[in-house]
């Protein structure tokens, strides 16, 4: 009988979903950085603000403006969003992300559809729902 090693995710794995969906946001996303820091998000995931920056730099430069100037997500956007959320196992941090990743989309208080697609494509992937994650964030508001 093999036994079960837990894969545990990596605080950078964590942080590359979240700096996939700055990315879709056209240039440094002040509103969505101050929205990370008042919810503590940096230390929940455990990497400093300033290597976060640098993976949303480095995923701007290797993605450039496509996600951007799309409307939806292409077959090559699903591959580089699979990846990122194939990269967070575990079943608390996937709730945290998009937890985290619903206040960024809207710290700009607008939605735009690429940031629908790749919200949508995460609950998707993960089983959850848009209520199930609401049901998370009012749960933690009373803890």
């Amino acid at each position: 009988m093999h036994r079960h090693t837990p894969i545990i995710d990596s605080p950078t794995a964590v942080a590359r979903v979240l700096a996939l969906i700055m990315t879709t946001q056209a240039g440094p996303d002040s509103r969505g950085l101050r929205m990370l820091e008042n919810l503590d998000a940096f230390d929940r995931i455990g990497i400093a603000e300033s290597a976060f920056v640098r993976l949303v730099d480095s995923c701007r430069e290797s993605v450039g403006n496509e996600l951007c100037d799309h409307a939806f997500l292409h077959l090559d956007d699903l591959e580089l969003v699979d990846a990122a959320l194939d990269g967070v196992h575990d079943h608390q941090h996937r709730l945290l992300v998009c937890r985290l990743a619903s206040c960024i989309i809207m710290a700009g208080g607008h939605v735009s559809d690429i940031e629908h697609s790749i919200y949508d494509r995460m609950l998707l992937r993960w089983g959850y729902t848009r209520s199930s994650v609401v049901q998370a964030i009012l749960a933690a508001r009373i803890h």
